[in-house]
C-alpha cells in the first residue's frame, strides 16, 4: 500500500503546482486537486513500473521448463506451457506471458529477462553470458499488477470526483476528466513516438499530459460555467436566490455518496466481476457470430445449463436450441462428452491462448493442444453412462485457421 499513500500524496502535491504554475484559482483549483487525489493510486502504480525504482524479487520460475534445451546447464523457460510461482498470488500459477518472437524453444517463445508473466510481473534475472534475441510476443492474457487493490481504487475515485464536483460543479469536473484523458492519450502518442513505447519518457509524457489537458479542461469548464450562471441571471431580470446556480436539494457529491458508499468492499468486488463477465460473453459473441459453423458459446458457454448438457450426453440435443442433431443417416449426433464452462472469462482465456499460439507458430496441433488452468474450469457428463465429471483443463479447435469450438476436457 505504500504506492498508494506515495501516489496520492504526489497527486495532491503535483495538484497543487499545477495550479501555481497555471494561475488557475477558485473553483476549478479545487476540482483539480480533488481529480488527482482520485487519481493518486494509478498514479503511485505508474511510479512503481519506472526503470529507476528498485524492483521487489517475488517468486521464481516453477517446474520442469524444457526437457532438452537447456541454457548454462538450467532447463530453459518458455512462453505459455511454464509458469512461476509468486508469493503474492495464491494458485493456479500464472503462466509465463511473453517470449521471443523469433526463437522457440520446444515450438514455443523462448522467455528472457525482460518478459512477463500473466501477473505482469517481470523476469528479472537469468543467464549471464546467453542472449536471446527478436521482438516480443505475448501468448496468454496479461492481468495488471495490482499494488493497490480495486476497492481503494473506486473509494478514491468515488470521493476525489464527488469532491470536484461538488466543489466545482459538474460542468467543471466533467470538463476537467475529459481534458485530462485528452491530454493523457496524447501525451501517450507523443511519448511513444519520442521515448519509445513502455518507456519512462512514454509515462511521464502520458502524466505530463493528462494534468494540462486537465488543468486546461477545468479552466474552459469554468468559463462555461460562467457564462451559464451569468445568462440565466439575464433571463431571470436579477431575481437571484440563495442558493447557486446548479445547487439541489441533494449536492452532486452527496448523491454519488448515497449510490456507492453502501457497497461494501465485497459487493464493490461482485459488481466488478459481473461487469468483467458480461464484457467477456460480448467478446465470445463477436468470435462467434463472425466464424461460420462456429459453436463453442452455443453448445460449451457458461450460459449453457449443466441440465442441458446432460441432454446432450443422451440425446444429442442442443444445449441452446435443443434441437436433436443428426448425421445424414438420421442417427443422433451424439459427442463422446458434452461440457459446460463456469466462467465467460475462462473461455475467453482458453481462446486467446490458443489463437496467440497458432498466430506466432502458425501450427495448429500446437494451438489444439490442452490448455491445463490448475483449477476447476467446466463440468458435463460422460456419453453412454452419463457419468458426471469436472474439468481443469479446456480445448480449442480451429477450422481453416479460425477457432470452430473450445471446450471444458471432461474428468481432466
Amino acid at each position: 500500500m505504500s504506492w498508494l499513500v506515495n501516489g496520492v500524496m504526489a497527486g495532491a502535491a503535483i495538484g497543487l503546482g499545477t495550479i501555481a504554475i497555471a494561475g488557475t484559482g477558485g473553483l476549478a483549483a479545487t476540482a483539480i486537486v480533488g481529480g488527482l487525489v482520485a487519481g493518486g493510486a494509478g498514479i503511485g502504480e505508474m511510479f512503481s513500473t519506472m526503470s529507476w525504482v528498485p524492483k521487489e524479487v517475488c517468486g521464481v520460475i516453477k517446474g520442469a521448463c524444457s526437457g532438452n534445451v537447456f541454457t548454462n546447464g538450467i532447463p530453459a523457460a518458455r512462453g505459455h506451457v511454464d509458469v512461476v510461482d509468486c508469493y503474492k498470488h495464491s494458485p493456479p500459477y500464472p503462466p509465463i506471458a511473453t517470449g521471443s518472437a523469433t526463437v522457440f524453444i520446444n515450438g514455443l517463445p523462448a522467455a528472457r529477462v525482460g518478459d512477463k508473466a500473466g501477473c505482469s510481473a517481470v523476469i528479472s534475472s537469468g543467464s549471464h553470458n546467453v542472449y536471446i534475441g527478436g521482438g516480443t510476443v505475448q501468448t496468454d492474457m496479461l492481468e495488471p499488477e495490482k499494488l493497490v487493490p480495486d476497492g481503494v481504487h473506486v473509494a478514491l475515485l468515488v470521493a476525489g470526483v464527488g469532491s470536484a464536483i461538488a466543489l466545482g460543479g459538474p460542468i467543471i469536473a466533467t470538463a476537467g476528466l475529459i481534458g485530462g484523458a485528452a491530454g493523457q492519450l496524447g501525451g501517450k502518442w507523443v511519448g511513444g513516438r519520442v521515448f519509445g513505447i513502455e518507456s519512462d519518457g512514454q509515462k511521464w509524457a502520458m502524466l505530463g499530459g493528462s494534468l494540462l489537458g486537465g488543468v486546461a479542461g477545468a479552466k474552459s469548464g469554468a468559463g462555461i460555467a460562467g457564462k451559464r450562471t451569468a445568462q440565466l441571471l439575464l433571463k431571470n431580470q436579477g431575481a437571484i436566490e440563495g442558493k447557486p446556480y446548479g445547487a439541489n436539494t441533494i449536492s452532486p457529491g452527496e448523491a454519488l455518496r448515497a449510490k456507492y458508499a453502501y457497497m461494501t468492499a465485497e459487493q464493490r468486488a461482485i459488481r466488478l466481476d459481473e461487469l468483467a463477465e458480461g464484457n467477456a460473453y460480448r467478446r465470445l459473441q463477436e468470435i462467434e457470430s463472425s466464424t461460420p459453423g462456429a459453436h463453442f458459446l452455443e453448445k460449451h458457454g457458461a450460459k449453457t445449463t449443466l441440465q442441458s448438457q446432460r441432454e446432450r450426453a443422451q440425446s444429442g440435443a442442443n444445449p441452446t436450441t435443443g434441437i436433436v442433431e443428426t448425421y445424414a443417416n438420421g442417427k443422433p449426433k451424439i459427442p463422446s462428452s458434452a461440457t459446460r464452462f463456469l466462467s465467460n472469462r475462462d473461455q475467453l482465456n482458453a481462446i486467446d491462448r490458443a489463437q496467440n499460439i497458432y498466430r506466432f507458430t502458425g501450427d495448429p496441433t500446437l494451438a489444439e493442444r490442452p490448455i491445463n488452468f490448475n483449477y476447476l474450469i467446466g463440468e458435463g457428463y460422460k456419453k453412454t453412462s452419463l457419468t458426471y465429471g469436472q474439468s481443469y483443463s479446456a480445448q480449442v479447435w480451429f477450422r481453416q485457421g479460425n477457432v470452430n469450438t473450445a471446450f471444458p476436457i471432461w474428468g481432466q
